[in-house]
């Protein structure tokens, strides 16, 4: 169980301490004065200090990229197609304006933004995170959460990320310590008994929506939630398709687990995904969880070509509702800590 974790581990650690930092991108960037220059290491990321990150997108030049931010660790990690290009020390929300965990995307961007709640503070190479206000984006960072929410990273990291992101990008925000991180090869496959029959019924043909022509471009998010037992996807933030689904086992209870599709590999050439999850893996895995639902076939041939490389899938308990979903944008927040936003979306703060 462990070995596909620690290995992707050792051999990107092995590369940091073989490879130079990056060469900066010239151009012109927003001023720094007010953040922490950020120092660059070869160290692993567990050694990082305040202001020191290690990035090397040159491990894996293509492919999706996830983020994954740890709370206690106050430290970020970079994953593209599966391998992990970067680490940086983070100083997130401190004690009344805490970090929101949850799973989210990449709302906007905004190289020079400046906060409208906190003396007009500049917030460069800023990545919203929710619309009431949750940003990644360049600051100061004294060694311990400092903000009043955001996720402020070293200014040179949030320059070098910012260059390799886009809009749609998952972000994991997590309170464990440790988190597992592996590669896996789900499918929503229907499971049979010993006798090759069915193993529950399928939910009916026709009990489903499909209608991808009300986003036909943009990054793809499939939620899967047990206690209402359904599959929705979205586009570029807009619902194109939802269907109902059917458990063998009715009474399982569903972790929170976070997906991305890979870029297949000459090695590999499988559909691959990303998994991280929001605790060590006790149960079933994502492969396992995912073969004991049941969609209806019809469902998934129409929803087969929207899943391409970068494709998000969450599974989680809760139901889908207005406070796990974004409300303004064209984007979508699939999972968050915080109360409804309202209509108009608020400037990140800090």
């Amino acid at each position: 169980m462990n070995e596909p974790r620690i290995l992707p581990a050792i051999l990107a650690s092995v590369a940091w301490l073989l490879l130079g930092p990056g060469l900066a991108a010239a151009g012109r960037a927003p001023p720094k004065n007010t953040s922490t220059p950020g120092t660059a290491k070869t160290v692993l990321p567990a050694q990082l200090k305040p202001g020191e990150y290690a990035w090397h997108p040159e491990l894996s030049p293509r492919g999706p990229i996830v983020m994954i931010v740890s709370l206690p660790e106050q430290l970020a990690y970079v994953y593209r197609n599966g391998v992990i290009i970067g680490a940086s020390t983070v100083s997130t929300g401190k004690k009344g304006h805490e970090t929101p965990t949850g799973v989210f995307t990449i709302l906007q961007k905004h190289e020079d933004h400046y906060s409208n709640l906190y003396a007009n503070a500049p917030m460069p190479y800023m990545q919203r995170l929710t619309w009431s206000g949750v940003a990644i984006h360049a600051g100061r960072l004294p060694g311990y959460p400092a903000s009043h929410g955001c996720v402020r990273m070293p200014y040179e990291f949030a320059r070098l990320l910012y260059g390799e992101t886009k809009t749609g990008l998952t972000v994991v925000v997590s309170d464990d310590r440790k988190f597992p991180s592996t590669v896996a090869h789900p499918g929503l496959t229907a499971p049979v008994d010993t006798q090759g029959a069915p193993a529950s019924e399928l939910p009916s043909a026709g009990d489903f929506a499909w209608r991808p022509e009300l986003a036909p471009e943009g990054p793809v998010t499939m939620l899967v939630t047990n206690e209402d037992r359904r599959i929705r996807i979205f586009r570029a933030g807009v619902e194109i398709g939802e269907a109902p689904f059917t458990l063998v086992d009715p009474d399982r209870k569903f972790e929170l687990r976070v997906l991305t599709r890979l870029e297949p590999t000459a090695e590999d050439p499988a559909p691959r995904w990303l998994m991280i999850s929001d605790r060590q893996e006790t149960t079933v895995s994502a492969d396992q969880l995912l073969s004991v639902i049941r969609v209806a076939p019809d469902f998934l041939r129409l929803a087969a070509p929207a899943v391409v490389p970068g494709t998000t899938l969450v599974i989680a308990q809760p139901a889908s509702t207005s406070s796990t979903t974004s409300a303004a944008g064209d984007n979508f927040t699939v999972v968050t800590g915080e109360q409804e936003p309202g209509a108009v979306p608020e400037s990140p703060s800090d």
